[in-house]
């Protein structure tokens, strides 16, 4: 079990130097960054609402697992649910604009998801096993915040790296983390190689300023509670738009 000590055990020296965040587990991933967030990010306003902010998050998790105790023990499960959901196969949901489901495994009629098994079983020394999340020329407000995603075998073990445009640490990152562990736990098994490290580049690693206190209750050590509150605190156009509330 996850106790207070544990948690001032982990972080401490832990404020990222040069923006790199090294973990060995999802949960101590997040942990970190949200502590170098509250540390070291800068203020700036996402909409009409303030938020701390750092501008080219790296992380690295050398050892991911698809179950973490500390994101166990705080995560919101309702919010890892939903993002398992989101990441799913064959998923549709109606309120929202997009699902990474269809991104990866349908995007315009291709299966990327079977298009990198495949690229990496004709080489597996491959150095292309790379995927966009994006539409070009897209006018739509809401874009995927998960963007570019990569795939390379190396000593038999399958490395998994990605680029997110923006991601909220508080509040999100640690489903995002769950998710991506299972695409490349679900890849892996596909190619019959081990799992090996998860490697990333956020572009703004941010938290709400509605975040800001039970972050650093968190961080202390404290047995906090979370519960997410994006979609009736977040940015004014998140909150006035209703189909996301269901």
């Amino acid at each position: 079990m996850i106790v207070s000590q544990e948690i001032w055990i982990i972080l401490q020296g832990a404020i990222a130097v040069s923006n790199t965040i090294d973990a060995n587990t999802l949960g101590e991933c997040w942990l970190k960054c949200i502590n170098t967030v509250i540390k070291k990010g800068s203020i700036f306003y996402d909409e009409d609402v303030k938020i701390k902010e750092i501008l080219g998050l790296q992380i690295k998790i050398s050892s991911p697992n698809t179950s973490d105790e500390i994101i166990s023990k705080f995560g919101d499960q309702e919010v890892i649910l939903h993002t398992l959901k989101k990441f799913s196969k064959g998923i549709v949901m109606e309120n929202r604009p997009f699902t990474y489901g269809d991104l990866i495994y349908n995007k315009n009629g291709v299966d990327q998801f079977e298009w990198l098994v495949d690229r990496l079983n004709k080489k597996k020394e491959t150095k292309s096993a790379t995927i966009c999340l994006l539409e070009e020329g897209i006018i739509d407000d809401n874009l995927p915040c998960l963007t570019t995603i990569d795939a390379k075998i190396r000593d038999g073990r399958l490395n998994l790296q990605f680029f997110f445009r923006s991601q909220n640490v508080f509040g999100r990152q640690y489903a995002n983390l769950l998710a991506i562990a299972k695409l490349q736990a679900d890849l892996a098994n596909k190619l019959f190689v081990k799992v090996g490290f998860i490697a990333g580049y956020i572009a703004s690693a941010h938290i709400y300023e509605y975040d800001f206190e039970m972050a650093n209750l968190l961080c202390q050590g404290s047995d906090i509670i979370i519960k997410d509150n994006f979609y009736s605190c977040g940015p004014k156009s998140i909150r006035e738009n209703l189909k996301f509330r269901s």
